[in-house]
């Protein structure tokens, strides 16, 4: 292109020689494009290619300084900066991309422009070149002169440039890349234009120098800063995946993460988000088709450089995690229905207590002192009577009372857990060993939980012997009351008790029930 004057007023050696610190800085940019494009080559190899394309297309002007070049080679080699505006463009266009997104526009106008200004620039033509350049006849010269073929040419280029800005800006952005891009774009197209401003001059001045590689630079620099930033977002992304706790992602490149369920989203502890965050700010993870995790970005942090940032072991990380979450969920609406069904069963048996204690027992208990009345009257016989009735009513008024009482005394819910167990041991015809560690009085559920598995064990136990035993522990450790009973039947006829309401009560406040041989225990979180 125009950049021929420099290097084709360069042609014979011994007449110009480039300044070195101008080599110096050619041979720093020439670095630093080639450190880019290693740098990218551990994220999108495409990228990487166009890198090292076009720094090497940037430095063909440069060979084609050496001694001894056929000269119309040396035309060639000098032709090639409309190339490395394509080239430099599809740096960014094949970022991170699944298929191959050339620009057919840029690559066909930067071609163009190199082989009009192959076929239509003879050296000897041009005012900088002077009397020190080889004559090389334009294939062109019949239709095109060498003054209208580098303008044209410079046309082309910069209309490659204005469509490599085009395609970058609407393609898939990464701003660091981007950015560079367009720069690079501007910088190269600045070149052609001083450079056909200086087309008559009679001395080649700065710019027609082959300043390519400084433009390409610009984007080897952009490639490497890419290269570091990504490191830090795997660093962040690695740390949030190794922990993936609430706490780990009130900070870095990921504050939140939330998992795909039925139609809804979930956050780590399977707690359904309600609220969805700006769409520009999320990241989704897809299984085939489906999608299953969803990032949402810390400002400024762009989608691509997350996904070029997540190592297959943090992927893994973040599907296990899914599938936790899910599972969480489902455990949450488990026990939220044990919950309910034991609320349910609790107000059916509040209520079956309240009519019997102010009907059947009233009733009763009416009953009885009539027959104390009765009683009084001097009727041996009827006396007899009178006596046997109205024991029978007393031991229905004391059945009637334990079952309107149920299952929990209530002495569990005015003094607690402990007072209940010792009257229970107390009263109990298994003889028991009662031994208490709490630090503070549990939740009236998780006491009945606790309470309601003690004494279906001891209940169990239908004729105790002299050698039947039980130990009953309830300790309270870091937020857990675990409660165990270990029952020695001793020869006691021993009835295995149902312990399915029992398991229920103590799932509907997260716990667990275990149950080894004659060992039972019940851990329930109290925090």
């Amino acid at each position: 292109m125009t950049l021929t004057v420099g290097v084709v007023t360069a042609s014979q050696v011994t007449a110009v020689r480039p300044p070195d610190g101008l080599m110096l800085a050619l041979a720093l940019a020439v670095l630093i494009s080639a450190a880019g494009a290693l740098a990218i080559g551990w994220h999108a190899a495409g990228s990487a290619a166009a890198l090292a394309i076009a720094t090497f297309l940037a430095v063909l002007p440069w060979i084609s300084l050496a001694p001894g070049l056929p000269d119309r080679l040396r035309l060639a080699l000098i032709a090639t900066a409309p190339l490395v505006v394509a080239a430099t463009a599809e740096v960014a266009l094949l970022w991170r991309a699944t298929r191959r997104r050339l620009s057919p526009m840029v690559i066909g106008l930067a071609g163009t422009a190199t082989v009009v200004h192959f076929l239509g620039y003879d050296p000897f033509e041009h005012p900088a070149c002077g009397q020190v350049c080889a004559r090389v006849p334009a294939v062109l010269a019949p239709v095109l002169d060498t003054r209208s073929a580098v303008g044209l040419a410079s046309v082309l280029t910069v209309a490659a440039a204005a469509a490599s800005v085009v395609a970058v800006v609407r393609g898939p952005r990464v701003r660091l890349l981007t950015g560079a891009t367009v720069l690079a774009a501007a910088a190269l197209s600045g070149l052609v234009f001083l450079r056909w401003l200086g087309f008559d001059a009679e001395r080649p001045q700065v710019w027609v120098w082959p300043l390519e590689p400084f433009a390409v630079a610009i984007v080897g620099a952009a490639a490497v800063g890419l290269h570091l930033r990504i490191v830090r977002i795997r660093g962040g992304v690695e740390r949030l995946a190794d922990t993936l706790s609430p706490g780990s992602v009130l900070s870095g490149p990921v504050v939140g993460v939330h998992f795909a369920a039925d139609h809804s989203w979930l956050d780590i502890r399977g707690v359904e988000v309600r609220i969805d965050p700006p769409t520009a700010r999320t990241l989704l993870l897809y299984d085939g088709q489906t999608p299953i995790v969803r990032l949402v970005l810390a400002d400024r942090v762009e989608p691509g450089n997350v996904m070029a940032g997540l190592a297959p072991a943090a992927l893994l990380a973040l599907r296990n995690a899914h599938l936790n979450a899910v599972l969480q969920a489902r455990l949450a609406e488990v026990r939220a229905s044990q919950r309910r069904v034991v609320a349910a069963s609790d107000a059916e048996r509040h209520r079956i207590e309240r009519d019997l204690h102010d009907g059947a027992q009233q009733r009763l208990v009416g009953a009885g002192f009539q027959l104390q009345v009765a009683r009084s009257v001097p009727d041996h016989e009827a006396a007899e009577r009178i006596e046997s009735a109205a024991r029978k009513v007393r031991e229905a008024l004391a059945q009637l009372r334990g079952l309107a009482h149920g299952i929990f005394p209530g002495v569990l819910i005015d003094e607690g857990l402990g007072p209940a167990l010792r009257d229970l041991v107390a009263s109990s015809d298994v003889p028991a060993r009662l031994e208490l560690r709490m630090t503070d009085e549990p939740a009236p559920d998780v006491a009945m939980a606790a309470y309601a598995m003690v004494v279906g064990v001891l209940g169990g136990v239908v004729e105790p012997t002299a050698r039947t035993t039980a130990e009953i522990v309830v300790r309270q450790e870091a937020g857990v009351l675990t409660a165990q009973v270990r029952l020695d039947p001793g020869g006691a006829v021993v009835r295995r008790p149902d312990l399915i309401p029992v398991a229920d009560r103590i799932g509907a406040v997260g716990g667990d029930l275990v149950v080894d041989g004659d060992e039972f225990q019940a851990v329930i979180p109290c925090g």
